[in-house]
């Protein structure tokens, strides 16, 4: 039964908005009281940047290094590389995706020149006690690919740089385009990126439209049952240009910002309420906790998540295991990824967690289910 009722109702994606096409005029972009901005063609590309910031901060350093999250996306990795700098890996903290702050303040050293905190889905690092762990001239980059702030929000923002995405999946997304925000004082540090492709604003507006149907479920369970199509694998992709973002796409930040931020939270609140005190992830019930992109679900063993993952995959309810390992276990990893220490914590964090879809695609029938499935 459960399996007919999956072919009829198809499968959810596990993130993803339509993208709005409104090219508007009378509102403007996002303000970010004391940084100055530079809108690029990814978040990959913005991080690359401010990662090139950081070592011209650090000019003195011969071997530079950047610490990362021991589970995080390659896609740092990738900035990393672009930029010149060692990707070190920091294991992170018992149950927790942000860093183990003992660990991290013992692998800073004289050739750090960065340090990149991570906003977990939408779980914020604890930006404050980082910066104390951090000598003179080390730059802290918030990367906010998972997250993006409501109006409340922007004043908030701690780092000496601050990205954001706009790709697919994301929480504004225009299927590509990013963001780096750099405090005033970093000005001349930062390079500018290169002039973008022509681009067909025709054909960026069929990516969009053909976007926005296959987020339908009935469409979406087509590709998701494509043993062909890999979606949602964790993959290197090394970055080789930063282009600046298209004229086009960039007209439609207002828009998808705007309906970003009047989105429902309910079904983040649903979880909560049917989860209650059986995710280990309890930073979820902390003030680090900000709007989410995909609900972290973080259970007691393995063997519960891969069991628990498989019928909901089954039943098309769009969950997913995320990075599925540790940072330094990423095929493509090993000559990129310096990890002083052993990852243990990490290791332990990504075979337990699975995230479950918070989109506006969500709707009652599906919450019944994950609720009957996960047996809360």
């Amino acid at each position: 039964m459960e399996a007919l009722r999956t072919l009829i109702n198809g499968h959810l994606p596990p993130a993803g908005e339509p993208v709005r096409g409104e090219v508007t005029t009378s509102t403007s972009h996002p303000e970010f009281p004391g940084y100055d901005t530079q809108w690029v063609d990814s978040g990959t590309s913005a991080l690359a940047l401010a990662l090139i910031a950081a070592r011209r901060m650090r000019a003195d350093v011969t071997a530079p290094e950047v610490i990362v999250p021991g589970y995080c996306c390659p896609d740092l990795v990738a900035a990393a590389h672009y930029a010149g700098i060692k990707a070190v890996a920091v294991d992170t903290a018992e149950n927790d995706a942000g860093y183990d702050l003992q660990a991290l303040e013992e692998c800073v050293n004289e050739r750090t020149v960065a340090v990149i905190a991570v906003n977990f889905l939408g779980v914020k690092e604890r930006l404050s006690e980082i910066v104390q762990r951090l000598k003179p001239g080390i730059a802290l980059i918030e990367d906010n690919a998972q997250w993006f702030p409501d109006d409340s929000e922007q004043r908030d923002l701690e780092g000496d740089f601050i990205i954001f995405s706009f790709g697919r999946g994301k929480p504004v997304s225009l299927l590509g385009g990013g963001l780096l925000l750099f405090k005033k004082k970093h000005r001349e540090m930062v390079p500018v990126a290169d002039e973008p492709k022509p681009e067909s604003v025709a054909l960026t507006k069929l990516k969009h439209g053909a976007y926005n149907w296959l987020l339908r479920p009935q469409l979406y369970q087509l590709l998701n049952r494509n043993p062909l199509i890999k979606l949602g694998e964790t993959r290197y992709h090394p970055l080789e240009r930063v282009l600046r973002m298209e004229s086009y796409r960039a007209q439609l930040v207002p828009a998808n910002v705007h309906a970003y931020r009047a989105r429902s939270r309910a079904t983040e609140l649903a979880y909560d309420e049917f989860l209650d005190g059986h995710n280990q992830l309890h930073a979820l019930n902390s003030t680090r906790r900000r709007r989410l992109l995909r609900y972290p679900l973080l259970l007691t063993s393995n063997q519960e998540r891969d069991d628990l993952l498989a019928q909901l995959c089954r039943a098309g309810l769009g969950a997913t295991a995320m990075y599925q390992r540790p940072l330094v276990q990423i095929p493509g990893m090993d000559d990129l990824v310096e990890a002083p220490h052993p990852c243990r914590n990490a290791q332990n964090f990504a075979s337990r967690l699975l995230t479950l879809p918070v989109h506006s695609g969500v709707t009652e029938n599906h919450l019944k289910r994950t609720r009957a499935l996960t047996g809360r």
